[in-house]
């Protein structure tokens, strides 16, 4: 089991009801308790009791015409919870509202969860190019900026072992499928000090994104997406990583523990925006 180190103590019937609530997220919203059984591994009769337990505590509702299972709202609260006490996403949202209402891209953050990584806070993209992801949103780390930008600065044994674990698949022709040449991509990633994707999540879209520290540890990471067209327009993508760059310094705590305080040297609200004033799009090439 990730993370187990006391077998002794690890409560193994906490962990089947879990695998429960998680496996909707893979598998799908609404699920049979013979889904439910196969899908987790677990006898009919077990997976009826953990099923009847976990309804009962309000963290699945049964549907009485199709009889099927799905996510509560109560689930909801869990999430919540860890959203509202994350440090992580109260440095980094002023930051990616700013930016996302200056330059018009997408601008999100995420943390890394065993192959994946998970959307904590996002600003949808003016653009047509836009994926429908939310907070809370999943996708697998090796496609994305965001993913990339973790595991490139992960301890070099923890990282293999997150590769070495990854199922991948191309998304579009363009998707690093060989792992090779993803651990090879991460060095890079390294070396530069953020990391680039183009067009290997979907089709038509770019993102470049860049860690954040805490300590020397690294803690999740925010990016920027757009029109991959706008990646032919130099000026705009340096001001646009230099953003990035600085952006990166001021979020991530140093291991001094001098951070800043709540609010110091954080972007003010935008002023409301007249007809006059000009806006940063990303150029896409049109006119």
């Amino acid at each position: 089991m990730p993370g187990t180190t006391n077998k002794r103590n690890f409560i193994q019937s906490l962990e089947r009801g879990l695998s429960i609530l998680s496996f909707f997220s893979q598998a799908g919203p609404q699920l049979t308790l013979t889904d439910l059984s196969r899908g987790v591994g677990m006898g009919l009769g077990s997976a009826s009791r953990y099923v009847q337990t976990l309804t009962e505590l309000g963290y699945l509702s049964r549907d009485p015409l199709t009889k099927t299972y799905c996510l509560a709202p109560k689930v909801l609260s869990l999430g919540f919870g860890i959203l509202k006490n994350m440090d992580l996403r109260a440095r980094i949202a002023p930051y990616l509202a700013e930016v996302n209402r200056e330059f018009g891209v997408g601008t999100q953050c995420a943390i890394l969860d065993d192959t994946e990584i998970v959307y904590v806070e996002r600003f949808r993209s003016r653009s047509l190019v836009a994926l429908d992801l939310t907070i809370g949103s999943r996708i697998p780390a090796y496609c994305t900026a965001l993913g990339r930008a973790i595991l490139a600065f992960l301890d070099e044994e923890t990282k293999k072992r997150i590769v070495s674990r990854m199922k991948i698949v191309p998304l579009t022709r363009f998707t690093v499928a060989e792992k090779g040449d993803l651990l090879r991509e991460l060095e890079v990633t390294r070396k530069r000090g953020y990391a680039v994707n183009v067009q290997e999540l979907v089709l038509g879209q770019a993102g470049i994104a860049a860690p954040i520290f805490r300590g020397k540890a690294v803690e999740g990471a925010f990016g920027f997406s757009f029109p991959h067209e706008a990646m032919k327009n130099e000026q705009w993508k340096a001001t646009l990583i230099h953003r990035l760059e600085e952006i990166a310094e001021k979020v991530s705590i140093r291991e001094t523990g001098e951070d800043q305080e709540p609010g110091e040297d954080r972007p003010k609200p935008a002023p409301r925006k007249t007809n006059g004033d000009r806006v940063q799009s990303p150029p896409t090439g049109r006119r």
